[in-house]
């Protein structure tokens, strides 16, 4: 019982019973999900021995993300429990139908591709809908611990997924992973029917969403530290974060172990992520502009790394050093952007973050794909990490980048720390 209430002390938020039920839905969608984007990559390049189609996957998989505010819309529009019941009702249902083509053996290429682009689009609603619920099922003063244990859970997500799915990828094939990320996205239903809380935000049009995103836009355009910023941002999802769909390939060709070596790389990104997200929330704020420039060499470092890996151990540490360079470098350009971005436009500008991190993400994935199938997967590990290099080195010439780098802020007026932005 003191155990109990001293978890609850440092853990505020799981006091509220309708968060510890959002909560574990959203741990269970984000395990099923991984699993998921393991399994549709395993067999889309077991069916066609091409990055280039696992490059297609992943975009079908994340470019409906682009469409969040849209998702963010509907969720004003209705009733935000109603909608994640129904998103993980449908992300339950298509996932079924996965596990149902892959049993009976008439699974392709083409319809892994289309289910993903359905479930894309499912989860385009789903998070956005899951994010503003969670605000209404804490008080205001808890949603920071609630925001960061849902961040937690979501990289740690990252790294559950493919140790569950490894041995059934391994033994039973890829109905095996389907058929567990089926029973975690049923799970992760059953938790949000365990919620109360009713509520519904302010509705806002379509035509009001498009003309928000254009403020943010334009803020982000006319200010030359935030600016510079984002062009980090979106270099560095583009050039060491988007590989995804070049791992299949590399574990077969580079480190001749297919299942294994693909499974054991995507959860040393996950552990790193999650390392890297605890590690950040005892580094000291004043430190944060070094942070920065060092998780920006490190996200460099570790795919040239990957590059020369022909082990899997070494792949292994490789994916481990990529994923806590990379999720400590987008925790803390968030951190940075939303402690100097006015409270007024902060969501908007924090919204077109997301949307310019994950879009980059979806396209670089395809253009890696197809590339990986003429050049090989190593040149691209070690060239895009060039060219971050010279981004970084050019773009730190700039006064305020200098500044950010030496002070941990980005100049301007700085306001009180918000939550970071949870995760890929």
């Amino acid at each position: 019982m003191a155990f109990t209430s001293a978890l609850a002390d440092r853990l505020p938020a799981t006091r509220h019973r309708d968060f510890r039920a959002l909560w574990g839905g959203s741990a269970c969608s984000s395990i099923s999900l991984w699993t998921l984007l393991l399994g549709n990559a395993y067999i889309v390049y077991k069916l066609s021995d091409s990055s280039f189609w696992v490059g297609v996957s992943t975009f079908a998989s994340m470019s409906p993300y682009l469409l969040a505010p849209i998702g963010g819309t509907i969720a004003d529009r209705v009733q935000r429990r109603t909608l994640v019941k129904v998103t993980r009702l449908g992300a339950f249902l298509t996932t079924s139908i996965l596990f149902t083509l892959a049993v009976t053996d008439v699974l392709t290429v083409w319809m892994v591709v289309t289910v993903a682009l359905a479930q894309g689009i499912v989860r385009a609603v789903e998070i956005p809908s899951d994010q503003a619920l969670l605000a209404n099922v804490v008080p205001s003063t808890d949603l920071g611990n609630a925001v960061a244990l849902t961040s937690m859970t979501q990289h740690g997500s990252r790294a559950v997924g493919p140790l569950l799915s490894a041995p059934l990828l391994s033994t039973v094939g890829v109905s095996g992973a389907y058929a567990l990320a089926a029973v975690f996205a049923l799970l992760s239903f059953t938790f949000v029917r365990r919620v109360r809380t009713e509520s519904r935000g302010d509705v806002v049009a379509l035509r009001q969403v498009i003309a928000n995103l254009g403020e943010g836009l334009n803020y982000v355009r006319h200010n030359g530290p935030v600016a510079s910023v984002f062009v980090l941002v979106v270099a560095h999802c583009a050039l060491t974060m988007s590989f995804d769909a070049m791992l299949p390939g590399f574990a077969r060709h580079e480190l001749h172990q297919a299942s294994t070596g693909f499974t054991i790389m995507t959860m040393g990104v996950g552990i790193g992520a999650l390392v890297g997200t605890s590690l950040l929330a005892v580094y000291p704020g004043g430190q944060r502009g070094r942070l920065l420039l060092a998780t920006a060499i490190a996200s460099v470092v570790s795919p040239m790394l990957m590059a020369a890996s022909r082990h899997v151990a070494v792949a292994a540490f490789s994916a481990t050093l990529m994923g806590v360079s990379q999720a400590m470098f987008m925790a803390v350009t968030a951190v940075l952007l939303q402690q100097v971005i006015p409270d007024g436009i902060r969501g908007r500008v924090m919204s077109f973050y997301l949307m310019s991190a994950g879009g980059i993400m979806a396209f670089a994935n395809l253009g890696f794909g197809t590339l990986a199938d003429w050049t090989g997967a190593p040149a691209l590990f070690f060239l895009p990490g060039l060219s971050f290099v010279a981004i970084v080195l050019a773009t730190s010439f700039a006064p305020h980048l200098r500044r950010l780098y030496r002070t941990g802020h980005i100049p301007g007026e700085t306001l009180p720390a918000a939550a970071p932005a949870g995760g890929r």
